[in-house]
């Protein structure tokens, strides 16, 4: 059986629409899931709901139990995970923020974007072409600094809008970052990779398949730094002087 109607509309306002476990705004893309799965007797309740993704979702319903790979979320897990969420999105401050959490998320912020700077790995996968010519990977490393960086739990925004930005860039990076791992290879010149040219003529599907998955995958990120920053200018009302962008 289903949520009830009034069920899910609790929950989504609870949640702001966005996913309880990465924090993406979803919009219309999002699922009410049982905590307590409905085969083992899970009521159709607020409390037994939480709002997922449909890539978080999936997670959920592909579990293997016969053969496990990761670690499944706990019932208790995914519990925590969603009050910590409805707290954050019941306390949003808006256009107009209570002034100690401004504070608080300045100092994230002015850490993220010494992290990432616009100058560094941003406009490089802005404006690099990876179809099957050869790139540094040192060009990446702020990419892999940042993902370090969001293993940390004191590296979030306390507003949640700022919050859903910021995963939202995480994913987009994470996305990236092992598509180059997987798809792209070392060349002769030491500390440089590419997709292999080779393809081009040889797998001619796949070939085009990760060439178009990697300038996609960098003009999502590229966007959603940019929405961060607009986000984060107009929320914080400041704008870092370690990033200043410029269009080229």
């Amino acid at each position: 059986m289903p949520f009830p109607s009034n069920v899910k509309e609790d929950v989504f306002v609870a949640c702001g629409r966005c996913c309880c476990l990465c924090h993406k705004f979803c919009g219309i893309k999002i699922e009410v899931h049982h905590i307590q799965e409905e085969s083992a007797g899970g009521p159709n309740t607020f409390n037994n709901a939480i709002a997922l993704c449909f890539d978080c979702h999936a997670d959920m319903r592909s579990y293997d139990h016969k053969h496990p790979k990761g670690n499944k979320y706990s019932e208790s897990e995914l519990r925590r995970q969603r009050d910590t969420w409805y707290e954050k999105v019941k306390g949003n401050i808006g256009v107009a923020p209570r002034a100690a959490i401004v504070e608080t998320d300045k100092q994230v912020y002015e850490l993220l974007v010494r992290v990432l700077p616009w100058d560094g790995s941003i406009n490089f996968i802005r404006t690099n072409n990876f179809a099957g010519f050869s790139f540094d990977l040192a060009r990446l490393d702020d990419l892999h600094e940042f993902e370090h960086h969001c293993k940390n739990p004191a590296f979030e925004f306390i507003d949640p809008d700022l919050e859903t930005l910021r995963a939202s860039l995480f994913g987009g990076v994470d996305e990236f970052t092992r598509t180059i791992a997987i798809e792209t290879f070392p060349t002769h010149t030491s500390g440089w990779n590419a997709v292999p040219d080779e393809w081009e003529d040889e797998q001619p599907e796949r070939f085009s398949r990760v060439v178009n998955k990697l300038h996609r995958d960098a003009a999502r990120i590229v966007e959603a730094y940019g929405n961060l920053l607009k986000t984060a200018t107009r929320k914080l009302g400041v704008l870092p002087s370690t990033m200043i962008p410029h269009e080229s």
